[in-house]
């Protein structure tokens, strides 16, 4: 069967574009194919049991409607933050298309303001301090639909797409693409064992931070451009509220970018959660941290990434396979946990136990870990910048690099797939587009959106 466009992975880049598609033009035949399941299916059995069980294909990573369904779901309204395809763009092409994808919010029910619109002295503060310590604050205004939220708003665009005519196809494993002299045909895909193939000269890919090995994979195979882009290894930090109350209340997220003084690596904090939990990701062999906030359900506690950007040089080329590596080497020490060490056992330089987690001011918010030593697992380069991070963090944040800081490992956002895109997101196949973060330009929900859209601009230009 043939179809006017075939998206790859059912995330916000082809939720969003699927939408551009079908109101821009009613008779499209479109397809929207992705790894896992649609969204009124998609239960982790972690919400009923308390604990990962290693599900086959994880629901919290797979299926209609992305990852960012199960996250914190934040989006920020500046090209600043969520990526770097205006390098590609224009910053201009980016913000004005983040207002696209607002409306749409707003059509579907989520009406609430963002933060960080209008500063107060007390941001004023904050501000002064990060720029006094060397922290550049990225204060992007920012909607919160927190995990709830976020699945309501997607069942009610998925829905309108469904009455629309877009049909979804779920639980298909990408194997490769169909092609003839350098031109996109359609996709040959797994289902319980029986390739299947879907014809159409416009295919989107945007498989998700967890495609990023299969888009790599694409690459080598049909000979795209392509080149090893950056990888962010970390931890995520949790602390109770009360250290954080000043930033939670003012601006929600701040995100703030920080050089190392040792080895002039970036350092940022990423996806802040006030009020949230811990989230396990599973993939095939290791386990990774990752938080997420409701609008209607609290803890006591504020999580967050602490990231380390590293881009590699020639002739190391294998950028996913060393975070892998890292992923797997703390996986082995946990028997497939989340390893969880507090801030004061770290610099002991001692491992953390239960017995001492017990004497902290916070309970953490998964038992989805093993109390360890992530000096075991950790390289030493990220693991000082690291802690010179929490310790900057500190000034700005009082209390933030106390006994009571839990850091759970390891946190990895794999990007390290960068394909060469020209400015309507098309590779250098031709009607084969890469978007979101399997694309190397995407970190954020507003950049995939974003990246989406655009790529079905061009497609319905032609």
């Amino acid at each position: 069967m043939k179809y006017d466009i075939i998206f790859l992975g059912g995330g916000q880049a082809g939720i969003f574009g699927a939408y551009e598609a079908i109101e821009k033009n009613p008779h499209m035949k479109i397809l929207i194919i992705d790894k896992g399941k649609m969204l009124s299916q998609r239960v982790c059995p972690k919400e009923k049991l308390g604990k990962c069980v290693s599900c086959p294909t994880c629901s919290i990573i797979y299926g209609m409607s992305g990852a960012g369904a199960f996250s914190d779901s934040k989006f920020n309204m500046d090209y600043r933050v969520g990526g770097d395809v205006h390098v590609i763009t224009g910053k201009d092409v980016v913000n004005e298309t983040i207002l696209d994808v607002v409306k749409v919010y707003r059509k579907f029910g989520f009406n609430e303001e963002p933060t960080g619109l209008r500063y107060n002295q007390i941001m004023e503060e904050i501000k002064r301090d990060c720029i006094v310590n060397g922290i550049q604050l990225v204060d992007t205004p920012t909607m919160h639909l927190g995990t709830d939220g976020s699945r309501k708003l997607y069942t009610k665009l998925i829905e309108y797409l469904i009455s629309k005519g877009v049909e979804f196809l779920t639980e298909r494993d990408l194997d490769r693409l169909i092609v003839d002299d350098n031109r996109v045909k359609g996709v040959i895909v797994n289902y319980k064992g029986t390739a299947e193939e879907y014809y159409s000269d416009h295919v989107v890919a945007g498989l998700g931070r967890s495609g990023a090995k299969k888009m790599e994979e694409l690459c080598k195979l049909h000979k795209i451009n392509y080149e090893n882009g950056a990888i962010d290894i970390g931890v995520r930090a949790e602390i109770p509220d009360i250290i954080m109350k000043e930033i939670n209340e003012n601006f929600y997220e701040a995100k703030m970018i920080y050089y190392s003084r040792n080895y002039r690596d970036k350092m940022r904090t990423f996806c802040s959660n006030p009020s949230g939990f811990i989230a396990a990701e599973k993939y095939d062999d290791f386990i990774l941290a990752n938080g997420h906030a409701y609008k209607d359900r609290k803890s006591t506690n504020t999580n967050l990434a602490l990231l380390c950007t590293k881009k590699f040089t020639k002739p190391f080329n294998q950028p996913f396979e060393y975070a892998t590596a890292i992923a797997k080497m703390s996986a082995m020490l946990t028997g497939g946990k989340l390893m969880v060490q507090s801030y004061a056992d770290l610099k002991e330089g001692r491992r953390s136990t239960d017995e001492r987690l017990a004497r902290l001011n916070i309970v953490p918010t998964t038992e989805d870990y093993v109390a360890g030593d992530i000096a075991l697992a950790c390289p030493q380069r990220l693991l000082d910048n690291i802690m010179e991070f929490i310790e900057v963090l500190d000034k700005i944040t009082p209390g933030f690099a106390s006994g009571d800081l839990l850091l759970y490992f390891p946190e990895i956002k794999f990007r390290s797939t960068r394909i060469e895109i020209d400015k309507n997101m098309q590779t250098t196949m031709q009607g084969l587009y890469a978007v979101g973060d399997s694309s190397g330009y995407g970190s954020g929900l507003n950049i995939a959106a974003v990246m989406g859209i655009l790529a079905v601009r061009h497609i319905l230009n032609k």
